[in-house]
């Protein structure tokens, strides 16, 4: 039995777009508000990674309060992605250095 295909409107290609961009600078403008706030706490090679997951899982609770998960990650918790990309930006430092 073939599928078949559907094909995705304008309308819907461009919330979609519109999501990604705006999930996108959500995560770095939070990325980098957060960091700065901690680099006072906490020695900054902690403070990159702790403001990276915590911006990445509130974008990701915040996409899934309006209906606009990420395409490929619509079954992921916001949390187990939060630290998921703390910790690769953690270990992406240490192996950068």
């Amino acid at each position: 039995m073939a599928r078949r295909r559907l094909r995705l409107k304008p309308a819907v290609l461009a919330r979609r777009a519109f999501f990604f961009v705006a999930g996108s600078l959500l995560v770095g403008f939070l990325a980098v508000f957060l960091e700065a706030m901690l680099r006072l706490y906490i020695p900054r090679h902690f403070s990159i990674s702790l403001a990276v997951g915590v911006s990445v899982a509130f974008t990701f609770w915040l996409l899934r309060m309006v209906k606009h998960p990420p395409m490929l990650l619509k079954n992921v918790n916001p949390l187990a992605a939060g630290l998921c990309a703390g910790l690769g930006v953690h270990i992406a430092r240490l192996w950068i250095k």
